[in-house]
């Protein structure tokens, strides 16, 4: 059974008012920016283990750590120190670089 185009515009319409709901909380902005930041280098670190053609099993033996360590690292999980993520990066063949933007 298809959705009719009238219940998805509704659906649409209400999932809108939702989020806008949601975003105009007191300190959503906030927790949505660490969220991006961290988000941003999950995905990085994600990037870097399948460039390197590594698997997470593969990286957590050059790491010294288990494949469930790199699975928190790469989904945002985790509390990263710099030595790990230069560690990281290394081992996938590519190096830590670190900017400071305003």
């Amino acid at each position: 059974m298809a959705i009719k185009p009238e219940k998805i515009a509704e659906m649409r319409k209400n999932w809108e008012e939702l989020a806008a709901e949601i975003e105009a909380q007191p300190g959503y902005a906030e927790v949505a920016e660490k969220f991006d930041r961290e988000y941003e280098v999950a995905v990085a670190l994600n990037k870097a283990r399948t460039k390197a053609k590594l698997s997470q099993k593969e990286l957590a033996e050059r790491l010294n750590t288990t494949q469930s360590v790199i699975s928190r690292m790469e989904s945002g999980r985790a509390n990263i120190s710099l030595a790990k993520l230069q560690s990281y990066a290394e081992a996938c063949g590519g190096r830590l670089e670190i900017k400071i933007a305003f």
